[in-house]
């Protein structure tokens, strides 16, 4: 199974995010896929804030 984000989800990830990563690598998020029988839950955590965007998109 292969797990994308699109451009336009990354437009609002970039949007959404307000914090500035703690740790030398510069990586602060969590990208959370969760198949169901209705299609993909997509969420993203930020590791700094914990705050949550959810990006599943309806079609």
């Amino acid at each position: 199974m292969k797990f994308e984000i699109s451009k336009s989800m990354e437009n609002k990830i970039n949007n959404w995010d307000k914090c500035e990563p703690k740790d030398v690598t510069g990586a602060k998020f969590a990208y959370i896929f969760i198949p169901t029988s209705l299609g993909l839950v997509i969420k993203v955590q930020c590791d700094v804030c914990k705050r949550e965007l959810l990006l599943t998109e309806d079609d």
